[in-house]
């Protein structure tokens, strides 16, 4: 793990609040986690998002997925956690 990435008890304690939040969690824990360190690693670097590494999924997906989220206020839900 390295030290830019969410660790086991950050990834519990983010999936607690995530599972309060209808339609979030779809029970596919690897896709979701892959998603949200992917979203944070745009967040971190300012990269665009044609640059994301290939590990993090479709940038095209991760992106219209992030704005879906944000649409909703879903992240706002998840910081204010």
């Amino acid at each position: 793990m390295t030290r830019t990435s969410l660790d086991d008890a950050q990834w519990v304690s983010l999936m607690l609040v995530m599972q309060q939040i209808p339609l979030v969690w779809k029970r596919d824990d690897v896709a979701l986690r892959r998603f949200v360190e992917a979203a944070l690693w745009i967040c971190r670097t300012g990269a665009p998002w044609r640059d994301l590494p290939d590990g993090l999924g479709l940038w095209s997906s991760v992106y219209h997925r992030w704005r879906r989220w944000c649409l909703r206020g879903w992240w706002e839900v998840i910081f204010e956690a």
